[in-house]
């Protein structure tokens, strides 16, 4: 018996909870499509000698209930989880939507030169770096990709796995 084909997903890469965060809405329209889930960073700071380490770690024992095909990293001070997932999950694609300058460089989270470097990298190593205004993205490209890889389907998720019913002609 052949394995089961799993559901394509998306994954958001969040810079912090979703409630107050500055692209809020446009993370929630995303998250209205059943094959879309979101990632919050973890409430503790790793060292920044154990970062990448971490990243790996978690990269691999991160469970999904479907295949990853396409990620949206919203800031950079998570695009070491975005490579360690990309290192992890060879098909898939990093798209990002860049928060601004000002808000690297006014950072507390992390070193603003850091961040700046992130920046740099994340845009380098994206498939597609969408533009955005203050609350507005264009995500007309990503909607399309989304369909193309199956992500956004008129198929009834099931999580996990398919049905194993065969279907009736």
């Amino acid at each position: 018996m052949s394995e089961p084909v799993q559901d394509a997903l998306a994954v958001l890469l969040l810079p912090g909870r979703l409630e107050g965060f500055a692209r809020e809405d446009h993370a929630r329209g995303l998250l209205s499509i059943p094959r879309v889930v979101a990632l919050e960073p973890s409430r503790v700071r790793a060292p920044r000698f154990l970062s990448d380490a971490l990243c790996a770690r978690q990269a691999r024992r991160l469970r999904f209930p479907g295949r990853l095909r396409l990620l949206v990293l919203y800031h950079p001070a998570q695009y070491p989880l975005a490579r360690a997932l990309c290192a992890h999950y060879q098909d898939l694609e990093l798209w990002y939507i860049p928060p601004g300058r000002q808000a690297l460089e006014a950072g507390d989270e992390a070193d603003p030169g850091e961040l700046v470097t992130f920046d740099e990298m994340a845009s380098q190593r994206a498939t597609r770096v969408l533009t955005a205004s203050a609350h507005d993205v264009d995500d007309e490209s990503l909607r399309v990709r989304l369909r193309e890889l199956g992500v956004i389907d008129a198929r009834a998720f099931l999580p996990g796995t398919r049905s194993q019913w065969p279907r009736s002609r």
